[in-house]
């Protein structure tokens, strides 16, 4: 079985009474409800998030990402890319 990698992440978090009261109003005043607007608020964070930071987080954390890829690996992946 293949997964997309758009499909939509679920993930139950803990909002604090006031955040929560408050961003309900926000929301409401841009007449939306509160999940489509901590949705859209989410993708705008990850969106101009500092690509720099996020660079060197993968590198300190992930650091075999930083190997070059085999002419046979790059080939396969290009066949596999349909190029």
């Amino acid at each position: 079985m293949e997964t997309t990698t758009n499909s939509p992440k679920r993930k139950i978090i803990d909002i604090k009474p006031e955040t929560f009261r408050r961003l309900s109003i926000i929301a409401a005043s841009q007449g939306t409800n509160l999940k489509h607007f901590i949705e859209k608020s989410l993708d705008e964070f990850a969106e101009t998030y500092n690509d720099t930071v996020m660079y060197r987080y993968l590198c300190e954390t992930y650091p075999e990402g930083q190997s070059m890829a085999s002419e046979e690996e790059s080939n396969a992946f290009l066949k596999e890319l349909g190029i």
